[in-house]
């Protein structure tokens, strides 16, 4: 029934097995569905920092690559959120560290794909690098932020 249960109605399924555990019935637990929900909580873990590592990535690559004065603040701002959000994450699973490096790798490609699209929205054409142009560490920096590469209307007149 709970097998059932599982696919039908899950947070009663989340119930009942968390009632099953608490009340030592071990042997009424839905085995193979806890375990199959316990290594998607793991690896949503993941997916979660990668996703913030590869917004971050974006937000990088446009205040880099476009010169634009307007939406600067607005990504700093978000960049600061994202990161805020990435040290959370790792400071309450701290085992998150181990994979950040394999996190930030295949976040890359996906970022630059994400960020040329939306240079170009601007009505942007610029040549995003093929290698990523910041460390783990800057991504995750609180302070770091990158200056615009090209002909910034960022200066004041």
């Amino acid at each position: 029934m709970s097998a059932s249960m599982h696919d039908e109605d899950f947070l009663r399924w989340t119930e009942q097995q968390a009632d099953l555990l608490r009340a030592g019935r071990l042997a009424e637990l839905d085995v193979d569905h806890l375990l199959e929900e316990v290594e998607d909580m793991g690896r949503e873990q993941k997916v979660g920092l990668q996703s913030l590592i590869r917004m971050i990535l974006v937000h990088l690559l446009k205040l880099d690559f476009l010169p634009a004065r307007e939406p600067r603040p607005k990504w700093t701002e978000e960049v600061m959120e994202l990161r805020a959000q990435a040290e959370s994450r790792i400071e309450d699973t701290p085992s998150l560290a181990h994979h950040a490096d394999e996190l930030y790798r295949k976040a890359w490609p996906q970022a630059r794909r994400i960020a040329d699209c939306s240079l170009a929205a601007y009505g942007e054409e610029v040549a995003l690098p093929d290698a990523c142009p910041y460390s783990l560490a800057q991504v995750l920096a609180p302070d770091f932020l990158p200056e615009p590469r090209i002909g910034s209307d960022t200066a004041d007149d």
